[in-house]
């Protein structure tokens, strides 16, 4: 097999031309890797790998396709062995008790199939497998057996194979969420990869050297942004605004020291104006903490219901003479800086959140308006960001719709959450979250580096910016036609801070006032054709593009792949990983399998 291999190892195969297919039928694999490259394919070996994982397998109506270039890739894993090696591990079989021969001299055991946990095993296996012809070594009687990632050991006779897996490990070490305190985490966002990152990373470093730039295009909870940065030089770009601060605070550019300071300047602030919005309610908040000092039973249940039920709050229409919300509220919409703040509090007071949480948050939001640094007040909105999502009363995480719908409903079981939720201090949980965002950040080397979206937007805006460099925007697109703007409206409120329009149990702006994605369409071929455009106007650009998408997601992936190709000859190569999506609204957890397709112009 006399190829061409690129500098991170993947096979460069020119007699792929853009006539061809790039894809081969999965019963098809073994008479292509005769007839293309001239060596036997042992049937069990190609079953194991793709029931592994390692090669990526994309199901059309009437066949599983596979990238031609991803068996290129692992072609030295499922072709039978020649025997003219002097220094051998093992001449049985290629798999013998679920071992894979990346060749003669390296092998990595499993303990069974299914013992492989973490997610960035299999990028980084399908990387030394493609890589390994690079790092072959003279003669050496050396055996070295090292731990690989969890539930694998990795056998070999090369000094440079070791040296390539410890960098892979020290990678998966450097981007380990589990390590995250909890209260260093931001949002809960739908569709989040943040047990994903070291995967991501793995697969990425096959493409994009040290010195490269990541663009983080539609970056949600930010989470992989702030992966990204431990590694890289990062942009991070999304149409919602909350996002965007959300990936500030997972990178670098703070400290416990720094944040310790701001707190002491926002503290003062914020209960100046708590004392000045507590005034007018100051009757409905002494009601409130009364009633979370008592059991859960029967009789409080009747007397919270009727405390929400004549609480002064738009969604009741209910004033008293001391606070009429919708004139406050009519106020403000004409002019938004009139003190007091007051939107959540009439908002979503017993809504998402209790009326003295209500109070805590806009006096929070308060004291960061008056706040002159721009760093200080993302890294202070961020970390209020988290706090409102931890804390808010949702069903199924976000806010799409409150828990519950109507206060008639509420059950004993229900109230215990809502009070045990809503007994927690907004500014407590606030400044324990900021000082654990800025303890975290004092891991990262970089900063964040945010970009206006939505992604046309963006990419104009960085042309300029990163000409010259080695640049990989990774695309993590909606996978469905969820509403996101819909789901997280709460946060993207308290970002924009806009007193906006309300509608139904949600509160939700009209949907003329929110973001719409393109992605938010009923027609598969609609958000095809928006993924197409997407990553063609990156290669355009001469960049990189890392495509992460889903088995599960509306837009056939292996026609996406297809017609990008057929648009702009692209070397392409792809890796997939099982993986658990958790749903929404309590529904049973679903297997699935991501992908992560990397597409990079032909020099």
């Amino acid at each position: 097999m006399n190829k061409e291999l690129s500098p991170s190892g993947f096979v460069a195969d020119p007699a792929f031309s853009a006539h061809d297919s790039i894809f081969i039928a999965e019963e098809d694999v073994l008479d292509f890797c005769y007839k293309m490259f001239g060596v036997t394919a042992d049937a069990s070996k190609l079953k194991y790998i793709i029931n592994l994982g390692l090669l990526p397998v994309y199901r059309s109506e009437k066949q599983n396709l596979i990238l031609k270039s991803d068996v290129a890739s692992l072609l030295d894993s499922i072709c039978i062995p020649e025997r003219t090696t002097a220094n051998n591990l093992r001449y049985d079989k290629l798999f013998e008790q679920d071992a894979i021969r990346i060749n003669s001299g390296t092998i990595i055991d499993l303990s069974h199939q299914e013992s492989v946990r973490v997610p960035t095993f299999f990028s980084a296996a399908r990387n030394l497998i493609s890589a390994h012809k690079l790092l072959k070594n003279p003669s050496n009687e050396t055996k070295y057996n090292i731990s690989y990632f969890p539930g694998s050991r990795l056998t070999t006779l090369s000094e440079r194979v070791v040296k390539y897996v410890n960098s892979q490990l020290v990678r998966e070490k450097n981007v380990d969420m589990d390590t995250t305190s909890q209260f260093a985490r931001s949002a809960y966002y739908m569709g989040s990869k943040r047990l994903l990152c070291g995967f991501l990373i793995e697969a990425i470093s096959s493409a994009l050297p040290e010195s490269g730039v990541v663009v983080d295009l539609m970056c949600g909870s930010g989470v992989d942004s702030g992966a990204f940065s431990k590694m890289w030089k990062t942009f991070s770009s999304d149409a919602q605004q909350f996002c965007t601060t959300l990936a500030v605070v997972h990178g670098g550019g703070f400290n416990r020291t720094a944040a310790q300071d701001l707190i002491s300047r926002l503290m003062p602030i914020t209960q100046q104006h708590f004392n000045a919005l507590q005034l007018p309610l100051a009757g409905a908040l002494e009601k409130e903490d009364n009633l979370f000092c008592h059991d859960i039973n029967d009789f409080l249940l009747e007397e919270y219901m009727n405390f929400l039920k004549n609480c002064p709050t738009l969604s009741n229409n209910v004033s008293t003479a001391h606070w009429k919300p919708r004139t406050e509220v009519m106020l403000r919409r004409k002019n938004h800086s009139i003190y007091p703040y007051c939107l959540f509090t009439a908002y979503f007071a017993n809504i998402y959140f209790g009326l003295r949480q209500c109070v805590e948050i806009d006096s929070l939001r308060f004291s960061i308006d008056q706040l002159q640094d721009e760093n200080e007040k993302n890294w202070a909105l961020g970390a209020l960001i988290a706090t409102v999502s931890a804390l808010g009363t949702t069903y199924g995480g976000h806010f799409a719709q409150p828990l519950v719908r109507n206060y008639n409903d509420i059950t004993l079981k229900k109230l215990s959450t809502i009070i045990d939720k809503r007994s927690f201090s907004i500014t407590h949980e606030f400044a324990v979250r900021l000082l654990n965002l800025s303890e975290q950040s004092q891991n990262s080397l970089r900063q964040v580096e945010i970009v206006p979206g939505p992604w046309e937007n963006a990419l104009r805006t960085l042309d300029e910016k990163l000409e010259n460099k080695t640049v990989l925007v990774y695309v993590d697109a909606p996978y469905k036609r969820e509403e996101y703007s819909r789901y997280y409206h709460v946060l993207e409120t308290l970002v924009s801070y806009t007193y906006p329009s309300r509608t139904g149990i949600g509160l939700t702006p009209k949907p003329g006032e929110r973001f719409r994605s393109e992605f938010f369409s009923k027609t598969e071929s609609k958000i095809s054709d928006t993924l197409i455009r997407v990553i063609t106007n990156i290669l355009q650009r001469g960049w990189i593009c890392a495509w992460s998408y889903s088995n599960s997601g509306k837009a056939r992936i292996h026609e996406v792949i297809r017609s990008v190709y057929q648009k702009i000859h692209c070397d392409i190569r792809s890796y997939s990983v099982p993986h658990v999506h958790k749903s929404q609204g309590g529904a049973k957890p679903k297997k699935i399998t991501e992908y992560l397709i990397i597409f990079s112009t032909k020099e």
